[in-house]
């Protein structure tokens, strides 16, 4: 009579690697559902599920009762020209004195290359500073370089620098890498509640409650000029162009 003895030896061979695979099943399992819970957690929760609106876009202007703004993330009427520094610490924030024809100094400040929200473009920025204080700093200037336009370029010591980062945010132009027309400004910006073409064709919108005015060339052969003061402010831009 034959003998059974190899078949059941068989089957518990079968069911021991049974036993194994089923045990290292539930060990990985066990090891890797976590971070698969966790994965899809972070996948489908709502910071993913709806990007964060961006900021610092050069038209989300905020408007403050006391006739400050707030854009770009600078303060417009508090901030300091430390503020811009501090905004873009990976630019370089280049001070000099502008003298213009008449023998009016002005403290400016540039940065070459900076990114708004998605929009890339430069910044020139105007620090307040009263007369005495600006002569003192022409007077220590280490250099002087004319410009194209008329005006002189001052460089300032490095002590006057240091000084000079502390000078109140006045105003600020941006200069936006990309051209766009009048219907793309209106559509960022709002309808403009003033609208000047000067003598050269420039087409000028002014946003008094924004203390922004848009310079276009309805010709499109010159980048659009952004310039923005504290709302408060206004007759600044405003006044040059009725003249």
């Amino acid at each position: 009579m034959p003998s059974n003895e190899p078949t059941t030896r068989l089957g518990t061979g079968r069911m021991v690697a049974l036993l194994l695979v089923g045990t290292l099943t539930f060990l990985v399992i066990a090891l890797v559902a976590p971070w698969v819970w966790q994965t899809f957690r972070s996948a489908s929760g709502p910071a993913t599920m709806a990007a964060a609106p961006l900021a610092g876009l050069p038209w989300q202007i905020e408007r403050r009762p006391d006739g400050s703004s707030l854009v770009f993330g600078l303060d417009l009427g508090h901030g300091t020209l430390q503020q811009v520094a501090t905004r873009w610490p990976d630019e370089k924030l280049e001070l000099a004195l502008v003298r213009d024809p008449q023998g009016v100094f002005t403290l400016e400040g540039y940065l070459e290359n900076i990114r708004a929200g998605f929009v890339q473009g430069k910044m020139v920025l105007t620090g307040a500073a009263d007369t005495a204080t600006l002569q003192g700093w022409a007077e220590r200037a280490t250099h002087r370089e004319p410009q194209p336009s008329g005006t002189w370029r001052l460089t300032l010591n490095p002590q006057d620098q240091a000084t000079a980062l502390a000078a109140p945010l006045a105003g600020l132009v941006f200069l936006p890498a990309a051209r766009f027309d009048e219907a793309t400004a209106v559509e960022r910006f709002g309808p403009a509640p003033e609208r000047l073409t000067t003598q050269d064709g420039t087409v000028h919108l002014l946003y008094p409650e924004q203390g922004v005015v848009i310079a276009l060339d309805p010709q499109e052969r010159a980048k659009p000029v952004l310039q923005y003061v504290a709302p408060s402010a206004f007759d600044r831009l405003r006044a040059p162009l009725k003249r």
